[in-house]
């Protein structure tokens, strides 16, 4: 009987040992697992610079198209005051004509 006496003694430590022993094995894989997370911090952070740049390429270059629309309308617009101060009664010709098209398609 004294064996099963001396046995409850050695079990916990038994049982402190294998939980020790199971923790050293997982403390590599928990080191493996932080340099992963670290390593995917540092790529989001160059993702998130990299986006950053993109997205004022890209607002430059649609402020740029904005620019060369205004401009491209300005031209026409200075293009089509030019030609009806140089022949009016053929810009109220044109006028009326457009005018009287655009009327019938609205019509039908």
């Amino acid at each position: 009987m004294t064996l099963d006496v001396a046995a409850p003694k050695h079990a916990p430590e038994a049982g402190k040992e294998e939980d020790m022993a199971s923790n050293d094995a997982e403390m590599p894989s928990h080191q493996a697992l932080s340099e992963e997370i670290r390593e995917i911090a540092k790529h989001l952070a160059t993702l998130r610079r990299d986006v950053e740049g993109l997205t004022g390429q890209l607002k430059r270059s649609g402020e740029h198209q904005i620019e060369r629309a205004q401009d491209k309308a300005s031209e026409a617009v200075t293009a089509v005051e030019t030609a009806v101060r140089r022949d009016p009664v053929t810009a109220l010709g044109i006028a009326l004509g457009l005018g009287l098209l655009l009327g019938i398609a609205i019509r039908r």
